[in-house]
């Protein structure tokens, strides 16, 4: 994947040279609260490791994490995809999203979340993806549950209580 359009995006993979756009998001007290393991906001060192690791994720697995904008403006506003992560042990593939605070509440992270589906399901043939956030983020669990995740069960992720969803390929295709 290169780019990925979606009604109102433009997705590409996140790179290092997306230090700037990050940063915003990393620098957010808002966002953090529910990204950080600590609820604090992130260091440049911090985010200069994610988008790192979000690079190295591309190079060796083809997918990752992709930075997107407005298609009209080119304004930054989230980001957004699949990726490896380790839940109780076990390898799965994860959804993951964060979008600007002044964004918030307007269907982005729903639209990035579907993007990233459906390369997941239709594209890659993967038999389920997981994702999982703190308990009391309930605008998350929205956007989770309006994309066909179904809850799980209580996990600790982090070191902390999160929530863990789940979506089997057969109920996405279901819905779709």
């Amino acid at each position: 994947m290169n780019e990925v359009n979606t009604r109102r995006l433009i997705g590409t993979p996140a790179v290092p040279g997306d230090f700037a756009d990050i940063r915003i998001l990393h620098a957010d007290p808002r966002v953090m609260a529910t990204l950080s393991a600590d609820g604090n906001t992130f260091s440049e060192v911090q985010t200069r490791a994610f988008l790192k690791n979000a690079a190295e994720h591309w190079k060796l697995h083809g997918f990752g994490l992709g930075v997107f904008r407005e298609q009209v403006s080119g304004e930054f506003v989230g980001y957004g995809g699949i990726k490896h992560a380790v839940v109780e042990g076990r390898d799965e593939i994860e959804l993951a999203y964060a979008i600007r605070s002044d964004n918030w509440g307007i269907g982005l992270a729903t639209e990035i979340s579907i993007a990233a589906l459906k390369l997941g399901f239709n594209v890659m043939r993967l038999e389920r993806i997981v994702a999982f956030t703190l308990p009391h983020n309930r605008a998350s669990r929205g956007v989770m549950e309006h994309c066909g995740f179904t809850y799980q069960r209580d996990i600790v992720h982090a070191g902390l209580p999160h929530v863990l969803y789940i979506l089997e390929a057969r109920d996405f295709f279901t819905r779709s």
